[in-house]
């Protein structure tokens, strides 16, 4: 007598050869009765054109650079304090804790003066004015308080936009 599991085998092996079969049969009886799906052939099927200069943003008028020379006898914008010649130092009458302080308030109050980070441990605010990043530091020097900007490699900066700061920072600072 013959076990199920015999019969079964043949059984199984033939249902899947039928199956593998019929499935590779659709795609030859497609494509040799013309029965291809009519999607494929159509216009809307077709990629997107991308119109002549629709492919790259308008840069007509987006970087205008704005001058920023300040000169004598005109007035500074939006400060409220006039115009000052640049300088590389000052000096201030003051203990360094209170200069300190009274140069962060300072700093806020100046326009153009942007990330404004505190270090008290420094005793100096790191900027950024006029797109050049320093730092504003106040140090004891023979018992009254200098303030300098420094640049990032940690030289005093006496030129240019620190200058022009300083000396905004003297006039408001007195």
């Amino acid at each position: 007598m013959t076990t199920p599991s015999s019969l079964f085998r043949p059984l199984l092996i033939g249902a899947v050869a039928i199956a593998m079969l019929s499935q590779s049969g659709c795609a030859w009886t497609r494509s040799k009765l013309g029965m291809d799906a009519k999607y494929q052939d159509s216009v809307q099927n077709q990629p997107l054109e991308v119109p002549p200069g629709m492919d790259t943003p308008p840069t007509l008028g987006a970087v205008t650079v704005p001058d920023v020379g300040v000169t004598a006898g005109s007035a500074s914008v939006g400060t409220g304090v006039p115009a000052v010649g640049a300088v590389a130092s000052f000096t201030l009458a003051d203990s360094l804790d209170s200069a300190w302080r009274r140069i962060g308030i300072a700093l806020g109050k100046i326009e153009g003066v942007s990330n404004l980070e505190p270090a008290q441990a420094l005793s100096s605010y790191e900027v950024t004015f006029q797109g050049t990043t320093m730092l504003v530091r106040a140090q004891t020097v023979d018992g009254q308080t200098q303030v300098v900007a420094l640049g990032q490699d940690g030289q005093p900066l006496a030129t240019g936009p620190a200058a022009q700061l300083l000396g905004l920072l003297k006039a408001r600072l007195g």
